[in-house]
């Protein structure tokens, strides 16, 4: 070989190695930014799982991360679900590619090429996934569906608990064969391991939240409740005796919301004949497991006493050997307690005045029937008495038994006998009665009103009555009523007096300690009743 040829051999082996060196430091560089880029997806992986997202959010970085690590154009994570129809799996997250891609497509099922990730029994690596035997048996597309993303390189890692439960699966693609080799696998099966660790925790944290979330509704429902029904939450610790009590419970006995109210001060408002009785009530319910419930009057700050009725029941606790706590509510029963008294008080009343009531009508009869000569006039006589006294409870009721006034009486006992504009009144000011005053004079009007209409002025087309009352001028306190006919018959005294005339003259001044005087004027009668203004007041 001649001087030029070895010269040109030197110069071209030369070359070859710089050549050499070029393409091994460029295959150096690519290698090391693939390093870089799978160090820093692995970063941002390692950043999210410590982030604690949400599962959704976190299982999109891990399939975006994994696309990157194994070179993949395409990765989904599928997770379990079970329906109706059994196990299937849906699309759960998505990356290289839109999620409508698989919108048009049935859920992936347990098919041969799936089956072996859905049941986590191991890692699925196909250079060219059409041309795997498993592939395409399973109808009805026998493989990919038209329209599918084209995936021949295949990568599949099942994401598994450290329990052993199959969360889902991890998948990557891409369009051209042989893409994933040992080293993308590796990083897959660590990623799926991370994943599975990652989602199961940020599934307990979910299911957590949303138990907090569901507590706080409930307690909030709760609260609600017990505001609205005006009940006051309390707990008592039974060793400390250390007493919590709501704003509502702390009101129930007169207390402010920011004031100290603990179990000492329960006890201490607790009414003294009430006390015992209270505390007895709660050891019971420490000792035995008896219900918390009684009634018991309340002394508030202020001096005011009310009624609390308190329930609530003790935990018993099995290694403890008795109780820990006790809980319960509180309620202001003082208007239902009232009630209760006013109740009470109406039974002994309507019981008294029915008794009352027989007495006068017993009373009524015997006089009536020694006054009058046949039944007939008996039974008109009769009837006419008990319907006054009839009419006198009609005005009562109207009042709630507090009594009514006079001028009251006067309207509604003549308004029976359609006489009421031949009656002119003329008095000072109207004077309210108590209930037995209101009887008393209720009869005695209708006695007036029945005679007239029989016998006086008020039996003839000009007669009339004028009613006047007024305080006795001589300042003994006694209320002058004055009943005066004019324009009747001419009057004469009568030989015997009836009923009426005894129940003006006696009657009244047995009930009302009154003084009567009837006066048999040629002018029309005249009666005149002087009445103590204490045995009329209610």
């Amino acid at each position: 070989m001649g001087v030029r040829s070895l010269a040109k051999a030197t110069s071209l082996a030369e070359k070859g190695g710089v050549e050499d060196l070029a393409a091994r430091l460029a295959a150096a560089e690519e290698a090391l930014a693939e390093e870089v880029r799978r160090s820093r997806a692995l970063n941002r992986i390692a950043e999210a799982i410590g982030a604690g997202h949400d599962a959704e959010t976190l299982v999109q970085t891990v399939v975006d991360g994994g696309v990157e690590l194994t070179g993949a154009q395409f990765g989904a994570f599928f997770y379990k679900v079970v329906d109706q129809a059994g196990e299937s799996l849906m699309l759960y997250s998505l990356s290289g590619a839109p999620r409508s891609a698989f919108e048009a497509f049935p859920t992936p099922r347990g098919t041969a090429v799936f089956a072996p990730t859905f049941r986590g029994e191991g890692v699925v690596r196909s250079d060219d996934i059409t041309r795997d035997p498993r592939y395409g048996r399973t109808s009805p597309h026998y493989g990919m569906p038209e329209g599918h993303l084209p995936v021949r390189s295949y990568l599949a890692v099942p994401v598994v608990t450290r329990a052993g439960a199959v969360l889902g699966g991890l998948f990557f693609g891409h369009p051209q064969p042989g893409r994933f080799g040992p080293r993308a696998e590796s990083l897959a099966v660590g990623l799926a391991g991370q994943a599975a660790v990652a989602i199961e925790s940020a599934r307990t944290q979910e299911a957590a939240q949303a138990e907090l979330t569901q507590r706080r509704d409930a307690e909030e429902r709760l609260k609600f409740a017990l505001e609205a029904g005006r009940l006051g939450s309390w707990e008592l610790d039974v060793e400390t005796r250390a007493y919590l009590a709501s704003d509502i419970c702390k009101a129930n006995y007169g207390r402010a919301p920011g004031d100290d109210f603990g179990f000492a001060d329960l006890v201490a408002s607790v009414h003294p004949d009430d006390r015992p009785r209270m505390i007895a009530a709660i050891e019971d319910a420490i000792r035995h497991g008896a219900d918390y419930d009684i009634e018991y009057r309340v002394r508030r700050p202020d001096g005011e006493v009310r009624w609390v009725h308190a329930r609530g029941r003790a935990a018993q606790t099995a290694d403890h050997g008795g109780a820990r706590r006790m809980a319960g509510v509180s309620l202001d029963v003082t208007e239902r307690k009232r009630a209760e008294e006013r109740q009470k008080l109406l039974v002994n009343e309507l019981n008294h005045r029915v008794k009352n009531t027989l007495v006068s009508v017993q009373s009524i009869a015997s006089q009536t029937l020694r006054t009058t000569d046949s039944p007939e006039a008996f039974r008109d006589a009769f009837e006419g008495r008990i319907m006054a006294l009839s009419h006198t409870h009609d005005l009562l009721t109207q009042q709630n038994w507090q009594g009514a006034s006079l001028r009251e009486i006067f309207d509604f006992e003549l308004e029976a006998f359609a006489a009421r504009d031949r009656i002119a009144f003329d008095y000072a000011r109207d004077v309210q009665l108590s209930p037995k005053a209101t009887v008393a004079l209720g009869m005695a009007v209708h006695e007036l009103a029945t005679n007239a209409l029989k016998y006086g002025a008020l039996s003839v087309p000009g007669g009339g009555v004028r009613v006047t009352w007024e305080p006795e001028p001589d300042d003994s306190g006694a209320l002058r009523l004055t009943w005066a006919e004019h324009g009747g018959p001419p009057v004469v005294p009568p030989r015997r007096h009836g009923f009426g005339a005894r129940l003006l003259e006696k009657g009244l001044a047995g009930e009302l300690s009154a003084q009567v005087a009837l006066a048999y004027d040629s002018l029309g009668l005249v009666c005149t009743m002087k009445l103590p203004t204490r045995a009329l007041e209610p």
